[in-house]
């Protein structure tokens, strides 16, 4: 009976995996994307970070509501949920016309498809896994991101190329709406429902949410890694493309090689902190975020193409450790009611820096006509102060 129970989990994990990738593969193959649909409809710097950062404001306001439905209707609706949502919306962007339409619809992207998968997933994790999976668990999804800059690349240059970034959409939202199918088969309905506790049980105010130290800490934290995640994640494809001169399927080999080290990062950079440094998370991410500043601004400054990927290498791997890192914090320092709403806080004021470097990296890259050091300088500077906050987060029985 053990054994069912933990294969279901583990088809149910492998299902929230592919649910994951969905979603950030949503996220990581915009900028790649940009490339064509700027050069097609005319965007500069400028309006493209306008597009990229229109997900994320939508991210930061719906975050927090969609982490207390969760908690009422059931992890498992909401995942689903997500997840079918991202494939409309995917749908929906091919049929993108205007500057105005792509904002819109990557605002009500984030704001209703994407804000309420993570939080659901930790709550999932911390409710139907024990505590020493719970950190692994997380930090596995979180790897994700690092499998769909593997496949997100490879498929989506080629369909850039041969169909068109219209019907390139058409088919990513088609695929991501069968997935959805597939996880309501996969994840049975006596998982992931409302707990009885929670029932029974006054869900936590927001305000209540804010009086904790460690939660004002780990959105700062979470504010400043966001900014320089998808500050690189973001403009990566047009960095290679303009600075460099490769083609698209060129850059999505060079993506999808860094995908595989971020991916290979988080997954095993997870097990190795559940490991060896339980209680010392925070010097983890401090130390990565240190590695990861410096390669960032090398990235620009090195003479030669090889020197210069494998400074970004370097950069979006440690940036992969310290954000799997920092957001496997709340599954283990929060009880487990507390989980979505502490988490979905988090993530959603944290994200907001997802929002804001995409407009001030477009804004450098158009005041210095073109050039990327002051761009890969802010994003080393983003780094530090995240892993310098980090050093902040207290244990619960620390004074």
């Amino acid at each position: 009976m053990e054994n069912k129970k933990t294969r279901n989990i583990s088809w149910m994990l492998a299902a929230i995996f592919l649910g994951y990738t969905c979603i950030y593969v949503d996220k990581t193959t915009i900028g790649m994307s940009l490339v064509t649909i700027a050069n097609d409809l005319g965007f500069d710097p400028q309006q493209k970070g306008l597009v990229l950062s229109a997900f994320f404001l939508g991210y930061t306001i719906f975050q927090i509501p969609f982490g207390y439905l969760s908690n009422k209707i059931g992890t498992r609706k909401m995942m689903i949920t997500s997840v079918f949502l991202v494939g409309i919306f995917l749908f929906l962007f091919g049929f993108g016309f205007s500057l105005l339409y792509l904002i819109l619809i990557r605002f009500m992207t984030g704001a209703v498809a994407h804000s309420g998968y993570p939080s659901s997933v930790s709550t999932f994790i911390s409710q139907e896994l024990p505590m020493e999976k719970r950190g692994p668990a997380q930090s596995t999804m979180i790897a994700s991101s690092g499998f769909a800059a593997i496949v997100g690349p490879l498929l989506i240059a080629p369909l850039l190329l041969q169909v068109g970034w219209h019907k390139t959409y058409y088919f990513l939202g088609v695929a991501v709406l069968l997935i959805a199918v597939v996880m309501s088969f996969v994840i049975p309905k006596d998982f992931g429902g409302v707990k009885d506790q929670l029932k029974n049980k006054n869900v936590i105010s927001f305000r209540e949410v804010l009086k904790d130290r460690n939660v004002l800490i780990l959105i700062f934290a979470a504010f400043f890694i966001n900014a320089a995640l998808y500050g690189l994640n973001g403009w990566m494809a047009t960095y290679l493309v303009e600075a460099h001169g490769l083609a698209l399927t060129q850059t999505a080999y060079v993506a999808a090689i860094i995908g595989f080290f971020t991916m290979a990062a988080a997954m095993l950079g997870g097990l190795i902190v559940n490991k060896y440094f339980i209680g010392k998370e925070k010097n983890v991410i401090f130390v990565a975020t240190i590695g990861g500043g410096l390669f960032s601004v090398l990235v620009s400054i090195v003479g030669t193409f090889l020197m210069s990927m494998i400074a970004l290498t370097f950069s979006v791997v440690f940036a992969s450790l310290a954000f799997a890192t920092l957001m496997s914090i709340p599954v283990k320092l929060f009880p487990s009611d507390e989980v979505s709403a502490k988490y979905a806080t988090i993530n959603a004021i944290g994200v907001s820096g997802g929002f804001v470097a995409p407009t001030i990296i477009g804004a450098l890259i158009k005041l210095s006509n073109g050039t990327f050091f002051s761009s890969f300088l802010f994003i080393g500077i983003s780094f530090v102060v995240a892993g310098g906050i980090t050093l902040l987060v207290q244990k619960n029985n620390e004074s």
